[in-house]
């Protein structure tokens, strides 16, 4: 007969037999669940259309999760660097520090940097944008068309403009810098932009060095988010591969990355991080500054600092080209037409038929090709994607 417990590894099933034994789910939870779970571990195997990277994690981290979940409720209320300021003491805002200093020196932010754990992407990128108009009010706030849907939804709180891409989704910079320079000369505003680091679809990354360059020259005030959600998690020892650096000396402000995407970590995390940080507000009840957008967070801190340091400086450098390489490949030796960005893991391919995406869990879109609207959809080529199922997934595009 057929454990609840099977589809967990020996440990975790021998760990959950003693904690609670099949036989005492009367209603039938347990069970549900363990469908739910091991259907899921299954279906994660054909994913390709979504940036989840289904890292197994180490025992290591896995006991400190345990010990997190197990242990009491703790809450990193007010600002990160704000400690012993208040009577509450059930924080791990210690352990946050050191989780967002990771990132500071991983993208070059400089020694005084700032920034926390946000509950995802969306929220990094609202941070970003409300940390510019607190930096540069006076300004208008550009992004991208391409640009995550989180930032178009931010920038209605804000007097915006949104910028036309050229091919693959990058922004258009000339676009850019034209409305810039008409909107510093004739009403004195400066520019806060919203800039993507590997954007949705493509995996195209906007020109930042050349931006800056003319907002530098023209003395234009400004503020630049970076909005880095994938590939800003990327190790910084791997080959060919897309790495944002030195971010403090290229002129960006802040930066956001998705600790759920490349990085893999269960749980659906993010960090913004900033060479400069609001004033906040003093809040008497708490004994701290209000500096974040939510106020506090609840962050398994001593699981996600190990997990980042196995994923980020602990992998062999060409873990992140090995299966790109191997899927380019098979598109070519297959004769199927496909658009990469350079040094993107992301493929763009012509949207094959519905149970094709279903079954490998696509992501389909539309895309101006000269005027005329076509149906795409994209791979998103991990490491931890096999060969045969990528074999698999290529031969089912050839039908």
């Amino acid at each position: 007969m057929k454990n609840v417990y099977d589809f967990l590894p020996k440990a975790e099933k021998n760990a959950c037999e003693n904690l609670y034994p099949e036989e005492k789910d009367k209603d039938g939870l347990i069970a549900q669940a363990a469908d739910f779970y091991s259907e899921s571990l299954e279906k994660a195997e054909t994913l390709f259309g979504y940036p989840s990277y289904n890292v197994k994690l180490s025992e290591k981290t896995k006991a400190l999760l345990l010990m997190h979940y197990s242990s009491c409720f703790s809450n990193n209320c007010g600002d990160i660097s704000e400690a012993n300021t208040s009577n509450y003491a059930l924080d791990s805002k210690f352990m946050e520090r050191k989780i967002v200093r990771i990132f500071s020196d991983k993208f070059g932010m400089g020694e005084n940097a700032w920034g926390y754990v946000t509950s995802g992407g969306s929220e990094s990128n609202f941070c970003g944008i409300d940390l510019a108009f607190i930096k540069n009010p006076d300004a208008m706030l550009y992004y991208s068309a391409s640009a995550h849907y989180s930032v178009t939804k931010h920038a209605a709180f804000y007097p915006n403009e949104c910028i036309p891409v050229s091919e693959n989704e990058k922004m258009n910079a000339e676009a850019l810098k034209s409305r810039i320079l008409t909107n510093y000369k004739a009403k004195g505003l400066g520019a806060n932009i919203v800039l993507t680091f590997g954007t949705t679809k493509f995996g195209a990354i906007d020109d930042i060095d050349d931006i800056v360059d003319f907002l530098t020259k023209h003395s234009i005030p400004y503020f630049l988010h970076v909005d880095a959600a994938l590939f800003g998690g990327i190790p910084n020892n791997q080959i060919d591969a897309p790495l944002l650096l030195n971010a403090k000396e290229r002129g960006i402000h802040s930066v956001a990355v998705s600790l759920h995407k490349y990085i893999g970590f269960k749980d659906v995390k993010s960090v913004f991080v900033s060479v400069c940080k609001p004033n906040g507000t003093d809040i008497e009840y708490i004994g701290q500054k209000d500096t974040t957008v939510t106020g506090s967070r609840s962050i398994p801190a001593f699981a996600l600092y190990n997990h980042l340091k196995e994923r980020l400086f602990n992998v062999a450098p060409y873990e992140y080209v090995k299966n790109i390489n191997f899927f380019e490949n098979l598109l070519k030796e297959n004769g199927i037409n496909y658009s990469r960005c350079e040094r993107s893991n992301i493929f763009v391919v012509d949207c094959p038929d519905e149970q094709t995406c279903k079954d490998f869990q696509l992501s389909s879109f539309s895309v101006d090709e000269n005027g005329e609207l076509k149906t795409k959809a994209h791979f998103i080529i991990f490491p931890h994607h096999t060969e045969e199922m990528m074999i698999k997934a290529v031969n089912r595009l050839k039908k």
